[in-house]
């Protein structure tokens, strides 16, 4: 049969979507200055002290009240304790000069700790950003890209088998991520492993409706699935399979060019014009655009 013979030379090409995940970078910043202070005069010298402002901000910077600050005295090991203010600022007056290790902490926020050097008779000013505490779901989803991004570096490496290990426990870890299922999907389609490609695509889609990747995909699935039943001589099931092909993606030239075959096999005229036209406009270059010409014309001229 010249359909059987044909469809040895149709094949699909999938190309893996790579998603960059970029993180926010978020850190604590400390910026210096200040004002000289007055020198004592001609009284007897003690330890000189110096002082500290400064603001406690979140990422929008905005105040954070009642942050508790913490000022450990290298030297001597001694340690002061100051809060913010509702708006954000603390000071820590008349304290020793020297090495410290400031340390800031909040409630619902990452802690900060820094080392410090505050001069005699200086005022040092500062400004600290917190960042807010990851939640557990946050921490998830990290782990969830980072498994992601592992998986798309295999794939490139060609480490098929390793890639599907990564997106399957990216799935796990956060189970409505699209882009996972979706480049899960096309490694298994690459390994011919079509039932399970199309329930990974069908997830993507659920989740993601209005994404065109998996209906892409999906068409190509159904139309493989569609080649190898008619090799089998199982044109009913070849045209079921087929006609879902056709429903996720209308514009597969060669969706239309089997569909025009078997309809024209079933004498369906109709539908058989419909979709050899389809396929002559989608690939008037194609080697089989003869024989589909021909067809056509048998199949007009029985009108």
């Amino acid at each position: 049969m010249y359909l059987a013979n044909t469809i040895k030379y149709l094949s699909v090409f999938c190309l893996i979507s790579v998603i960059l995940i970029m993180p926010r970078d978020i850190s604590a910043q400390a910026n210096g200055g200040g004002s000289r202070r007055c020198e004592g005069c001609g009284r007897a010298t003690e330890q000189p002290k110096a002082e500290l402002e400064g603001k406690v901000l979140n990422i929008d910077k905005k105040p954070i009240p009642k942050a508790e600050i913490q000022l450990k005295h290298e030297d001597s090991g001694e340690i002061f304790y100051s809060k913010s203010n509702k708006k954000g600022i603390f000071s820590s007056s008349l304290i020793p000069a020297g090495n410290y290790t400031l340390t800031v902490k909040k409630k619902g926020y990452k802690s900060y700790t820094g080392e410090l050097q505050l001069n005699p008779d200086n005022i040092k000013g500062l400004t600290i950003i917190l960042a807010k505490e990851e939640t557990s779901q946050q921490k998830l989803e990290k782990e969830a890209i980072a498994s992601f991004e592992k998986g798309v570096e295999l794939a490139k490496e060609n480490k098929p088998d390793e890639a599907i290990q990564a997106f399957h426990k990216a799935i796990e870890l956060k189970q409505d991520f699209v882009e996972a299922y979706v480049n899960l999907g096309i490694l298994l389609l690459q390994q011919q492993k079509y039932d399970e490609a199309e329930k990974a695509l069908l997830k993507a889609l659920e989740l993601k409706p209005e994404e065109s990747r998996p209906k892409v995909i999906l068409a190509d699935i159904n139309f493989e699935k569609a080649k190898t039943l008619i090799k089998e001589n199982k044109t009913d099931e070849a045209l079921e399979k087929l006609r879902q092909a056709y429903s996720f993606r209308p514009g597969h030239a060669y969706v239309n060019f089997l569909l025009g075959y078997l309809y024209f096999e079933k004498e369906m005229k109709e539908e058989a014009i419909k979709h050899f036209e389809a396929f002559l406009q989608l690939e008037p270059n194609a080697p089989q655009v003869e024989k589909v010409k021909e067809l056509l014309e048998s199949l007009k001229q029985k009108k």
